[in-house]
């Protein structure tokens, strides 16, 4: 929540005045507003998707690890990609691994990597990383998978700025059982992130936003007839220009997930990487996968749980906890959107610090104060003092939350339709519920407009 308030801008720039138009004959429709850089152009996007697919294809529906090893040792992309695949990533064999004789002992054991490399895209947005290595691992049985790999650096660059991955490492360690699902952990660590831009404009690179010590876990465990899925990030600090968020954690967890479900999703997805599809025909069948698994998810009667979600702000820490999930979900109630909104049961409990208002109200203060002013400081302690008697009367006298030792604190429950803030009832707008059914809304159609006819146009190539 603080690391969201600190991220807003605390500048606009000036715009220069405006000239008056020229009369016009004719209205002039605005003009559209600048597309954001792309990060790949279509070629290098259609290469990459290419390349997995003669992956998937090289596979096939292989289960065994031992042997989609064995075989991925020896595969090599079509003569047709070779050559696009040599120009992204400086060689026509990216993540090739061989096998080795050293490792862990009564284990199977292969190396590899990505050399360091630049690749020029062409349209802005080029990329440069450094020496990767990759180490694998697997069992006799070809059941289980171990994986480290160290990547010190990668750096996006587009015109006036750049984004950097530092110190990047990721480790993996899974199981597969018998329904062919991979139970384990996986690790991933980044030193930093640097989001680095200039002003329009100017040739100085400052630093807009640094994320130091970022983790990320996740964590599939069998449970008997179901499993549990468990996944944390956590942010050690987040620093925004002079202002640092020092932790920012996010913990969930989603328990009573049918372990036949979860097999029966596997295998679809493993069938379809083996399968030869267009890909929309494949972007369709994957959602259609994923849609029947957490409708099964649901009936099941799973349940997420919000362990953690909170952020720390000069010492101080805002949280979130809670749960979410239905009550008796019958088939009928996916074709009813609102029969399924009725049929969810959450509570959240939420914690924000008085201090923690005051603090993020003296930066929002100071940003509307000349701080030359000579009286500058208390302007600032003036407008943060108002904005705190604002927030916590507003939440104590309306009766959304209780201040218990200088910290607010609520409780928010949604049951059979109805939403309670505290105790009490919050009638939800009408809007916001007409808004899940809403259709889009009928385009009047214009009578057409005689022309001559014109001549027949030769048929665009398919894309």
């Amino acid at each position: 929540m603080a690391s969201a308030l600190l991220a807003i801008p605390s500048h606009a720039q000036d715009a220069a005045p405006a000239a008056a138009p020229a009369p016009a004959p004719a209205p002039v429709p605005p003009a559209a507003p600048p597309k954001p850089p792309e990060i790949f152009k279509p070629e290098t996007a259609a290469t990459l998707r290419a390349a997995q697919k003669e992956v998937q294809l090289a596979v096939g529906k292989e289960v065994n690890m031992g042997k989609m090893l064995a075989l991925y040792t020896k595969f090599k992309f079509s003569p047709e990609l070779q050559p696009k695949l040599k120009e992204i990533f400086g060689t026509e064999r990216p993540f090739a691994i061989q096998r080795v004789a050293n490792g862990p002992k009564g284990q199977i054991n292969y190396v590899g990597g990505l050399a360091p490399y630049t690749y020029l895209q062409g349209n802005g947005t080029d990329f440069t990383w450094t020496e990767m290595a990759l180490k694998l691992s697997t069992d006799k049985a070809g059941r289980a998978l171990n994986t480290d790999s160290t990547w010190p650096s990668l750096m996006v660059t587009r015109p006036g700025g750049s984004v950097s991955f530092n110190d990047i490492s990721m480790t993996t360690r899974a199981v597969y059982g018998a329904d062919q699902v991979g139970y384990g952990t996986a690790l991933i660590k980044v030193g930093s992130v640097v989001v680095r831009d200039s002003a329009p404009g100017s040739r100085e690179i400052k630093e807009m936003m640094r994320f130091e010590g970022v983790e990320a876990k996740s964590d599939v465990r069998r449970r008997g007839a179901m499993a549990e899925i468990v996944y944390s990030n956590t942010i050690k600090a987040i620093v925004v220009g002079d202002e640092r968020v020092e932790r920012s954690n996010f913990a969930i967890r989603i328990t009573n997930v049918p372990a036949k479900a979860l097999a029966e999703m596997t295998k679809q997805l493993r069938d379809q990487q083996g399968a030869n599809m267009e890909d929309q025909a494949e972007v369709k069948r994957t959602l259609k996968t994923m849609t029947d698994f957490g409708k099964r998810m649901i009936a099941a009667g799973a349940t997420l749980f919000i362990d953690d979600i909170s952020a720390a702000y000069r010492g101080n820490v805002a949280s979130l906890k809670g749960r979410v999930s239905f009550q008796k979900v019958v088939e009928a109630d996916f074709g009813n959107l609102n029969a399924l909104m009725k049929k969810i049961a959450a509570h959240f409990e939420v914690r924000v610090p008085v201090a923690l208002v005051r603090d993020v109200a003296r930066v929002f203060a100071g940003k509307s104060v000349d701080p030359s002013a000579p009286d500058a400081a208390k302007q600032i302690d003036a407008g943060a003092d108002a904005m705190v008697s604002m927030v916590v009367g507003k939440t104590v006298s309306g009766g959304f939350g209780t201040l218990v030792q200088d910290e607010l604190r609520t409780v928010i429950d949604i049951k059979d339709g109805k939403v309670t803030v505290n105790g009490k009832a919050i009638e939800v707008p009408a809007g916001v519920l007409n808004s899940l059914k809403a259709q889009p809304a009928p385009q009047p159609v214009q009578a057409p407009v005689p022309t001559a006819k014109p001549a027949p146009e030769p048929k665009a190539e398919a894309q």
